[in-house]
């Protein structure tokens, strides 16, 4: 359901769940060895598990979000990941039945988060499935590079989504989904002096490329866990992490933050000089749980680690977060 009139200072009342558990269907990384932890279950290993077929690790991101609330429980896929079978091959090693899902949300345009959504929506077929993404994720973009390197991002296609049976919603406010149980935050306001956007990222707007740094479509899943706060989940924070916790709490009235799980965007030298101030604003805000995937990067990563200890989790293909 889009919740068109919010306004300044309004904030949406979403109701707490019992349990929410956080499945990453799909991620930069697996390490099938990672040891689990009464939060973090791990695929599991077996007799045969070097045997078997592996899970896939892809340039892109995918989260199951299973939401308990009493005797009310839903599915959403927040991402599809780059690949037209990586989700599908994965959930099916899993034992995740994609057809038990409610909900589609993409976190924004970028092929990285739509493109696995050909191979998701054959194997569903039409349904009326609603799907939620911003109007601008299906701008044209392209990363130019300083050397003038341009590497092409293409978007869905209004179209082919069209075609495939799904109930379209382009939504630039909040959304609720999963009866009300999920929260889509809708497009994110910046706040922070340091999380200035993408400078070398381009898009094409009534036929004419010019920069587009802020990356507008940029959104985040938002889960009100009983008496522990805010879950944000993200695809890759475009909009600056802080800026995207600071929108939930905006947004939901709740300050208390149990986790985030996703892309922090802090990878490569463009972004790398933000991580000390991320770093800063995360260790005030204190999440329960950091975990930090995809687009983070390495360095950003282990500084968190550090500065976090208690907090941080490692991601892998194949983690069940149980919240």
């Amino acid at each position: 359901m889009p919740l068109r009139e919010i306004r300044d200072g309004t904030t949406i009342p979403l109701p707490e769940v019992d349990e929410l558990r956080l499945s990453i269907v799909m991620d930069n990384a697996i390490d099938v060895l990672m040891a689990g932890t009464e939060v973090a279950r791990r695929l599991p290993l077996q007799a045969d598990t070097f045997e078997r077929p592996a899970p896939r690790a892809e340039h892109g991101f995918s989260a199951l979000l299973d939401v308990r609330r009493g005797e009310a429980r839903g599915k959403l896929l927040f991402d599809t990941g780059v690949s037209r079978d990586g989700i599908l091959h994965n959930a099916d090693l899993m034992e995740i039945d994609l057809r038990d899902i409610r909900a589609i949300v993409l976190s924004h345009g970028h092929a990285d988060h739509t493109l696995g959504l050909a191979g998701l929506l054959g194997r569903l077929g039409p349904r009326g499935l609603p799907l939620v993404l911003h109007p601008e994720a299906y701008l044209e973009r392209k990363i130019v590079l300083p050397t003038g390197v341009e590497v092409q991002i293409p978007p869905p296609r209004r179209a082919d989504l069209r075609r495939a049976g799904v109930e379209v919603i382009e939504e630039v406010g909040p959304s609720l989904l999963v009866d009300d149980m999920v929260l889509v935050s809708g497009e994110v306001r910046r706040t922070t002096p340091f999380e200035t956007g993408f400078p070398i990222h381009w898009a094409r707007r009534d036929g004419t490329w010019g920069p587009d740094p802020l990356i507008r479509d940029d959104q985040c899943a938002i889960v009100n866990l009983r008496g522990k706060g805010l879950v944000l989940v993200t695809g890759c924070g475009h909009a600056g992490i802080v800026n995207t916790v600071r929108q939930a709490q905006a947004l939901t009235g709740v300050q208390r933050v149990h986790a985030v799980v996703g892309g922090f965007h802090l990878t490569g030298g463009l972004f790398e000089r933000i991580i000390p101030d991320t770093v800063a604003a995360l260790q005030a805000i204190g999440p329960r749980y950091l975990v930090p995937g995809h687009c983070t990067g390495w360095p950003a990563a282990l500084q968190l680690a550090a500065a976090m200890p208690e907090a941080y989790l490692p991601n892998s293909v194949g983690t069940t977060y149980i919240l």
